[in-house]
């Protein structure tokens, strides 16, 4: 049923432009044995095939998605929805009084500005039709890329990797604008423009990143920064830092440690 998919990904030599977790996931092998859930056959041979799915990646988000645990919400109108799904514009569902075991279900978009309307007549067509939107965002040229894999990281590129490994941080308060307050070690030999942490939101929204400005720290410094976490949108206290892992040469674009040096090795 989703060969396509699979003759796709096999394609692929970017990691990470295509994730997925396997019907061996504890989420999608909970999802399957639901019971008391029923759910379309085209959805559930999805998830034996590749549980929770994140694909097209573009920048730090994934255009499509496809989640292992979907969740039931209630919307304005008062219908009881499935939520399974998301593009980068749209939240897919499928309406709860339709699903029955061994049927399909018609799939339902939210879009913002647009409300709650039908997306497909079913799960198969609908990740279809949000795949060929995703793929068509991609210029030849970029998909040619996205094909064939990265280049390897250089030898300055390499540096810079090992050089954030240097760094240390410590979240130590805000400010009264309501930034974050970041107290920065570099224990490294070079000077880097950004070090890129994690974000996220202790009850939900943001989930991002930070790209703090180290740029006048010298080696063996230590200095202490104010950043913008978001505060539009949480307050300071309602949103972790965390480190994140070491940058992969499909990661350059989302690693500003690779952007301009402010300084070189000494």
């Amino acid at each position: 049923m989703y060969e396509w998919l699979r003759e796709e990904i096999a394609k692929i030599n970017t990691r990470k432009f295509h994730e997925i977790d396997g019907a061996s996931a504890e989420q999608a092998k909970q999802t399957m044995a639901a019971p008391e859930l029923p759910l379309p056959p085209s959805y559930v041979e999805f998830m034996r095939g590749f549980g929770n799915a994140r694909l097209y990646r573009q920048g730090g988000i994934y255009l499509v998605r496809v989640f292992a645990n979907p969740t039931v919400i209630t919307a304005k109108d008062g219908r009881d929805l499935l939520h399974f799904g998301r593009t980068d514009h749209s939240l897919a569902y499928f309406p709860r009084t339709q699903l029955q075991r061994n049927s399909e279900c018609e799939v339902l978009e939210w879009t913002h500005g647009g409300g709650l309307r039908k997306g497909a007549r079913d799960f198969e067509e609908w990740l279809k039709r949000r795949c060929r939107a995703a793929r068509r965002q991609f210029k030849a040229k970029q998909w040619a890329s996205i094909l064939r894999g990265p280049d390897p990281f250089t030898d300055a590129e390499l540096r810079i990797v090992a050089a954030r490994r240097l760094f240390s941080w410590r979240r130590v308060g805000s400010t009264k604008d309501n930034d974050v307050l970041f107290e920065i070690h570099n224990g490294s030999r070079m000077v880097l423009p950004y070090l890129t942490i994690g974000l996220r939101g202790k009850n939900g929204p943001p989930d991002g990143g930070a790209w703090l400005p180290v740029s006048t720290i010298r080696p063996g410094k230590t200095v202490t920064i104010s950043f913008d976490c978001y505060k539009n949108i949480v307050q300071p206290e309602d949103v972790e830092a965390f480190a994140v892992s070491d940058p992969c040469p499909e990661d350059r674009d989302r690693y500003w440690e690779f952007r301009a040096l402010a300084g070189s090795r000494r």
